[in-house]
């Protein structure tokens, strides 16, 4: 058809991935001897455990990730500090800049496109975020799609779920993971290769752009050149202005400071996605398992702005962490500032709207979860028809001869033998609606019965009353039935049974003169 939309092509991405998931057939041994017999297949040798596991270390995140901050904290603990209060005020700076230049331009930015950025902006996050010594932009930001697109299985490069807490604090940076993770996050790199490729833009002859390729490619390819100018060469100057000597700028700029920034990050990755956190939460999905962190400005505090997870893995393209303005998050402020200035635009942002209805879904599969442990009665789509007829000469019999009392109301049967004897009305009053229509007397013409009468009602039902000689009203009771059935249903779909919508709730009152 001319008029046909176009279909996306993924060729190419299936391409790209081929080199990855398609394993090539062995081809056949051309001989006369070879033509029809098949190859026997080799044993691998297995290595030695030991062995198999020095092969799964990651050279360049250990030293950096593991061994860097092992020997900062033993030289903090073990040695007399050099420091003084210039030297604190230019590591609270160097780090303030570090960890912000991490979090909107490596994490914000690069990974998850939550806005656009002048290429000068770009080039001071690629630098500075680079001095926190988690990787390249393209080693980060696929590992951390990979942990996004894959939460909480296999495929998850730190899962804490599956691999548990230390895992996702250290080991991961300590060993490689599985076949599964690493594919998944080499499909992520190749994402955002192509993405950014791509979406190289120019917007009215300045460069605001997103995510510059020529740029992640410059920042991947001379990642070791960058570590040697921010933890050396950086700290070095820094040390004159401090009255500090080289050796101990470096430790305190250059390590120490790496080393606060990468465990602060690691203990995001770890500590928020632990459903068993003290006083942890899930306002907008606990199907995950990342979690909002608790006492608010504190923990957001020791995760710079980060702490509000649950939000963050919902809506993971928005420029910020939190659904409030006065939430800690120097990033977001940043962002709004480089906005403000001219260098960034397109911020990307949930709408009250998405977000209110995320936290009405929530709570809502809550209520449905503690709703699923309360008896509401036998459905009334599942109950017995029975014919008004029979349902008289029942009631008469079962009363006379098993003292059991069987009340209509609303075109359903009820046995209310249970409850005979507790009825605040009396038992008289019980035995006289005995194999009748008590609909008007239970609705106001001898008493208005509560939400809690009716609830109690209704676990008591055990039949619906089909039209015969003996005419029931049920026309109201036969419209609640089809909404119910139709359009208040759980998440689980079960019938929702609200306030005031019980089947033997009627808009119209019967009152009765000198009613009680």
């Amino acid at each position: 058809m001319e008029d046909a939309i176009p279909e996306f092509d993924f060729t190419e991405l299936l391409r790209t991935r081929q080199r990855h998931d398609v394993i090539v057939p062995e081809q056949p041994i051309v001989g006369t001897n070879a033509t029809n017999e098949q190859p026997s297949p080799r044993k691998k040798k297995k290595d030695p455990q030991i062995l198999h596991l020095m092969k799964k270390v990651s050279l360049q995140s250990t030293l950096l990730c593991v061994v860097i901050p092992l020997f900062s904290l033993m030289k903090l603990l073990f040695s007399k500090p050099e420091c003084n209060e210039q030297m604190l005020k230019c590591l609270a700076g160097y780090m303030f800049i570090s960890q912000v230049s991490f979090v909107a331009g490596y994490h914000r930015f690069f990974t998850h496109s939550s806005y656009q950025c002048h290429l000068l902006v770009q080039s001071v996050f690629a630098i500075l975020g680079g001095s926190c010594g988690l990787g390249s932009i393209l080693d980060f930001g696929s590992e951390h799609l990979a942990h996004h697109h894959f939460i909480d299985t296999e495929r998850d490069p730190h899962a804490c779920t599956v691999h548990g807490w230390l895992f996702a604090q250290w080991g991961h940076k300590l060993f490689r993971g599985n076949r599964k993770s690493t594919r998944a996050v080499q499909e992520c790199r190749d994402t955002m290769e192509s993405t950014a490729k791509a979406t190289a833009v120019k917007s009215n002859g300045h460069f605001i752009t997103a995510p510059s390729y020529a740029l992640l490619k410059w920042q991947h390819d001379n990642y070791g050149e960058i570590l040697i100018l921010t933890i050396i060469l950086i700290p070095c100057l820094l040390s004159r202005l401090c009255n500090l000597n080289y050796f101990s700028g470096v430790f305190y700029l250059g390590f120490v400071r790496m080393s606060l920034i990468q465990q602060q990050w690691l203990l995001i990755g770890s500590s928020c996605h632990l459903k068993r956190f003290l006083f942890a939460s899930q306002p907008f999905d606990d199907s995950r398992s990342a979690v909002n962190l608790p006492l608010g400005i504190f923990t957001n505090l020791v995760t710079f702005g980060e702490a509000n997870h649950n939000f963050h893995h919902e809506f993971p393209g928005d420029y910020r962490c939190g659904t409030k303005w006065y939430h800690w998050d120097p990033s977001k402020w940043l962002i709004s500032l480089l906005s403000f200035l001219g260098f960034a635009k397109k911020l990307h942002f949930a709408t009250e709207d998405q977000i209110a209805k995320c936290l009405i879904q929530q709570q809502q599969k809550l209520l449905d979860e503690e709703r699923s442990k309360l008896q509401w009665g036998i459905p009334i789509d599942k109950l017995p028809m029975m014919a008004p007829e029979r349902f008289v000469e029942m009631a008469h019999r079962e009363y006379k001869e098993h003292r059991r009392a069987l009340v209509a109301i609303e075109g359903i049967v009820h046995d209310v033998t249970p409850f005979i004897y507790d009825h605040p009305g009396g038992v008289a009053l019980v035995e006289t609606s005995i194999g009748k229509d008590a609909t008007q007397a239970f609705n106001g013409a001898v008493y208005l019965h509560s939400q809690a009468a009716r609830n109690l009602l209704s676990t008591m039902r055990i039949a619906v009353l089909g039209r015969g000689l003996m005419e029931v009203e049920t026309t109201l009771w036969e419209k609640q039935l089809l909404e119910s059935n139709n359009f208040k249903s759980d998440s689980k779909g079960r019938q929702i049974v609200r306030n005031k919508q019980q089947v033997t709730f009627t808009n119209k009152n019967h009152y009765a003169a000198g009613a009680a």
